[in-house]
């Protein structure tokens, strides 16, 4: 398929449509329906039933998950399905017959064919049927429902998609990913992160407009003080800010630029600096009742930092910053 705008447009609807219809179904009638409307496939290859696109086609679908508030591992989803290949387990992922999810922190130690140890930071792993660890040799895929295998509801922010944290006691590995697999989906997954966190603050920014324009005090509009409409602007170049550095990301890789993997580093970055900013913003805007149930303001902005958490935030910055110095000492 070619890469133009109206493909990425009919991704990008297709994605917000299938989340949108999410909304009341349970975890596994959600991997369903996404399966149905070809999302969980995007990055697998086609052998393995996916459509073997790369990150440009996953990046919309991932905005309209983050912008919606999915509650399903999408981010995981679409990099167990690249990584797995024709493994089983893989299609099974892709076609929705089985829930996958990843650790994003802890190592476990394989002796032979069994897994032991301690990994957290696992999302909505209590309703998974498979969980991708890493291990000293790359990674491994465990089957929760199998022996061996403690699952605890993990102290998190995010309460649309909890986190786990899961202990192996002699747990079989039912598929393994080497090292240089391991280390290419946590590089892609820092896209997808970027990408989802862009779309969470696009809605926020979109709520913030709403309200201050409807919204009156003291005869007149929010919008009308100035100093609101400056605030709304910083929020706006927050949200291009994300968004500029994801396209440039997308440009480099269709180049073949060997800066695209500073440029990947580089989308993370602004997406956690500028993403939280502009949630806090909206969140400022619509005073108290910003904080309240009734609207999803607080809701984005916990899931933006259990983003921050799982894909190691402060150490992305500063290794970004030290590779910049370097390149420019």
């Amino acid at each position: 398929m070619a890469r133009d705008d109206d493909a990425l447009r009919a991704f990008a609807e297709t994605a917000a449509s299938a989340v949108a219809a999410c909304g009341e179904l349970a975890p596994r009638a959600r991997a369903e329906r996404l399966a149905a409307d070809g999302l969980l496939g995007v990055l697998a290859p086609e052998e393995a039933g996916g459509l073997g696109l790369d990150a440009a086609f996953a990046i919309p679908v991932m905005a309209a998950a983050g912008a919606g508030l999915l509650g399903f591992p999408l981010l995981e989803t679409l990099l167990l399905g690249a990584a797995l290949g024709q493994d089983p387990a893989g299609k099974e992922i892709v076609f929705g017959e089985r829930i996958g999810t990843i650790a994003w922190s802890g190592t476990a130690a394989l002796s032979g064919s069994m897994l032991r140890g301690a990994v957290g930071r696992a999302p909505m792993a209590e309703d998974a049927d498979l969980l991708l660890v890493a291990t000293g040799e790359g990674a491994a895929l465990v089957a929760l429902d199998g022996p061996g295998i403690t699952i605890a509801e993990a102290v998190g922010l995010d309460v649309d998609v909890p986190e786990s944290e899961v202990v192996l006691h002699d747990a079989p590995a039912v598929a393994r990913i080497g090292i240089h697999g391991l280390a290419r989906l946590r590089e892609e997954a820092l896209v997808l992160w970027a990408a989802a966190i862009q779309g969470a603050a696009d809605s926020c920014l979109s709520l913030a407009v709403d309200h201050t324009g409807t919204r009156e005090q003291f005869g007149r509009a929010l919008v009308n003080f100035q100093v609101l409409r400056h605030a709304l602007a910083r929020q706006k170049l927050a949200v291009e800010h994300i968004r500029a550095a994801l396209t440039r990301y997308v440009t480099l890789v269709a180049e073949g630029a060997p800066e695209a993997r500073l440029a990947r580093h580089a989308a993370f970055a602004a997406a956690t600096r500028f993403g939280a900013a502009a949630v806090e913003n909206a969140l400022q805007l619509h005073g108290g009742m910003g904080f309240t149930w009734d609207l999803p303001l607080h809701r984005h902005l916990r899931r933006i930092r259990a983003w921050e958490a799982q894909g190691n935030a402060v150490a992305v910055h500063r290794g970004l910053a030290d590779e910049l110095l370097r390149a420019n000492a």
